[in-house]
């Protein structure tokens, strides 16, 4: 059985055209490094597939897995159960694939500390390459990869990540975040593979059942009365607010997990026909924008708002007008304290306010002495070197803003390979939306995943102008999972067009 990696850029010779970069030493290259990884990862599962069942451990592993197999069969307690926990899984009629694993994996990071997502996510990397293997031999593609200009994107900014381990303060920290980059990177390839086989709803759903559950966990710990161990908040709000955390320790990351799950909720929503998956998605929705108000961040509300513009703007213009009609209701409503959270935002008094702006003083300082190599990968490099710059003993994790910060760990160069990834990102994201074609339904039951996702990064990225949004692992695994959904479905939509023509 032999394998190599495709594109699904529509390049494919779907229109019997040759783009000009398949002639390209750089496109040569990829090829050969795909079909010679490709061959690596099938020789090792078929080696696997032929050993591991007759071994004592494959044996005894395969008698465990059907006794209870068989108790599930024969208990009515499962048999009850399981139309309902099918639901947490997949949509009515979608059926459960490898997919749903990686799913799982990114449904994980919202409720499960780091190490465990982790340990999951390299659980369902080893299935999905041994489900990949297994069918390689139908058409002799192991994997599907997006555009070529993404992945050579991707492959820079994976270079300026390991040149600034190689020059960082500290050596042994940057190597342990590569390693931690490379997850992230893997889970954007996996979905965007997802996604061009067409099962992208198989990994949001899981995903925002994990979400969810989360979400219901900060609700839980506002009824119960439960207060964190210590304030994020400005003393003006201190006797009046109590931000929820859920299952993170930070109400900002469990906030930033909500911004990035509510618009796949609503695209969902919109999409979806079945009355059984719009009950379960109207619930979703109803947990997890309650658990966002309750974590009183800012920067995610701000983010969910941008994120609901502009998925009503690529599904109908006049939900705008439903939106600003919902939100002077809220503000009519709401109670004073939550405005006057919401209005801190651009008040200089605040003292959060005032601590990024010393917090930023000191990191602009600090980039301007490191532009072109940058500190090294990972805030513990930040965090070595910023007190050399430190404005008015303001000490700080990181830069608090997520383009700040990347510059300064990678230097210029790696900031410029990450911004060339994410236009490329946002360029083919984008024409594939507006290339939708038919009625309001039909175009949106073929866009309104993509959309959905352009609605989350673009809310994650303007959160990331005040917050830095990669800090938490958990966060960043989930972001980069659905970017490589939107790269994905990009170039599936690129794809069908060029084999219309």
């Amino acid at each position: 059985m032999s394998g190599r990696a495709i594109c699904a850029d529509g390049s494919a010779g779907l229109d019997g055209r040759v783009p000009r970069y398949r002639s390209s030493q750089a496109y040569a290259l990829s090829e050969r490094a795909g079909r010679w990884l490709s061959s690596v990862v099938v020789a090792f599962f078929t080696r696997v597939d032929r050993t591991v069942p007759d071994s004592l451990a494959g044996r005894a592993a395969s008698s465990v897995v059907g006794a209870w197999l068989k108790a599930a069969a024969e208990s009515v307690f499962v048999r009850a159960f399981r139309p309902v926990a099918r639901m947490a899984f997949a949509p009515h009629g979608v059926p459960v694939t490898v997919d749903t694993a990686l799913g799982l994996a990114v449904a994980v990071a919202c409720v499960a500390p780091t190490e465990i997502v982790f340990a999951v996510g390299a659980g369902a990397l080893a299935l999905f390459l041994w489900d990949r293997t297994k069918h390689a031999g139908d058409n002799g593609k192991l994997w599907a990869y997006p555009g070529f200009g993404s992945v050579m994107a991707v492959f820079a900014v994976f270079l300026f990540l390991v040149g600034s381990t190689v020059s960082s303060v500290d050596p042994a920290r940057s190597l342990y975040n590569l390693v931690i980059w490379c997850f992230y990177l893997l889970f954007f390839f996996l979905a965007a593979d997802s996604s061009l086989r067409g099962r992208a709803e198989n990994m949001v759903w899981p995903f925002l059942t994990g979400a969810t559950l989360a979400g219901l966990v900060g609700i839980y710990q506002k009824l119960t009365g439960w207060r964190p161990a210590k304030s994020w908040l400005d003393k003006t709000f201190e006797d009046e607010i109590v931000r929820m955390v859920g299952t993170f320790s930070n109400p900002t990351f469990f906030a930033e997990m909500l911004g990035l799950a509510l618009p796949l909720t609503l695209a969902l929503l919109l999409r979806n026909k079945d009355w059984r998956d719009r009950l379960i998605l109207m619930g979703f929705a109803a947990v997890q924008g309650l658990a966002m108000v309750l974590t009183y961040s800012r920067g995610a509300w701000l983010g969910l708002i941008v994120s609901f513009c502009v998925v009503a703007v690529l599904y109908e213009r006049r939900l705008l007008l439903l939106g600003m009609a919902l939100a002077v209701v809220v503000f009519a409503v709401a109670p004073d304290v939550l405005l006057g959270r919401l209005v801190s935002s651009f008040s200089l008094t605040d003292s959060s306010n005032n601590y990024r702006l010393f917090i930023w003083r000191g990191s602009i300082a600090m980039m301007k002495a490191n532009l072109i190599r940058g500190v090294g990968l990972g805030a513990e490099s930040f965090s070595k070197v910023y007190p050399e710059y430190m404005i008015v003993q303001t000490p700080a994790p990181h830069a608090h803003s997520t383009y700040m910060e990347v510059l300064i760990e990678t230097g210029l160069f790696g900031f410029l390979a990450m911004a060339w990834f994410f236009v490329t990102w946002a360029f083919d994201s984008l024409r594939a939306v507006f290339s939708g074609k038919g009625p309001g339904s039909s175009r949106w039951a073929e866009i309104g995943i993509l959309a959905g996702v352009v609605g989350a990064v673009g809310g994650h990225m303007l959160q990331g102008v005040i917050e830095y949004t990669w800090y938490s692992p958990r966060v960043t695994i989930v972001f980069w999972a659905l970017a490589g959904m939107g790269a994905g479905l990009a170039a599936t939509k690129r794809s069908a067009e060029v084999g219309v023509q």
